[in-house]
């Protein structure tokens, strides 16, 4: 069975709803994200910190989107992952990694300036400027989504539609997402019409 550690509002929403598509038992273990110290506990299993951490075969892994790739390709009843030989493959990998490694990363920029920077008179400007960023990310998202959507690929949701729900709920202003990105806000209502992933990305983080 697996074991996945995470919270409310982390990274750690997407492998759970992962894990919900698939219908597979796993045992999900809270992790206080009301500081960025981890206990020893944690460390031990994740030196890195961060959620999630997933225990697969006795072993743990860390990175949410890797996570996900792992689990839709463990589990291809789920339907998350298409075929390695698919010619769907390329768009999947590439959309999969462009929302982790560029999106993710600007969000997470523009929340935490104080970790891009030893001045703190510069936080306020990064911010601004990831926010930027994070604004022309969702630009191309949003195009891509309109040419043929709801999903990355079409009709079928796979494992980057439920990332972008994930990261949609840290979008800033909240209210303004519909309005500013119309074909994102469909794919995540799609992707949202599925109950356990509806639950899982409503569940409010933890104060702190």
């Amino acid at each position: 069975m697996y074991k996945l550690c995470g919270g409310a509002g982390s990274a750690g929403m997407a492998p759970q709803c992962i894990l919900e598509c698939a219908d597979v038992a796993y045992e999900f273990v809270a992790v206080d994200l009301s500081s960025e110290h981890r206990d020893a506990e944690y460390l031990a299993i994740n030196p890195y910190g961060r959620v999630p951490t997933l225990e697969v075969d006795g072993k743990a892994m860390f990175e949410s989107a890797a996570i996900c790739l792992l689990l839709a390709d463990r589990h291809p009843e789920a339907g998350l992952a298409p075929a390695s030989d698919a010619p769907e493959r390329a768009p999947y990998l590439q959309w999969s990694v462009f929302l982790t490694n560029t999106l993710q990363e600007y969000i997470l920029q523009g929340f935490y300036p104080e970790r891009c920077t030893t001045v703190a008179a510069e936080a306020g400007n990064i911010s601004a400027a990831a926010q930027g960023r994070v604004d022309r990310a969702m630009e191309i998202i949003d195009e891509a989504l309109g040419a043929d959507g709801p999903h990355f690929l079409g009709d079928t949701m796979s494992v980057p539609d439920i990332y972008l729900a994930m990261l949609a709920t840290w979008y800033e202003p909240q209210d303004a997402l519909g309005s500013r990105f119309p074909h994102i806000q469909r794919n995540c209502d799609a992707v949202r019409s599925h109950p356990a992933i509806d639950r899982i990305l409503s569940e409010e983080p933890a104060d702190g």
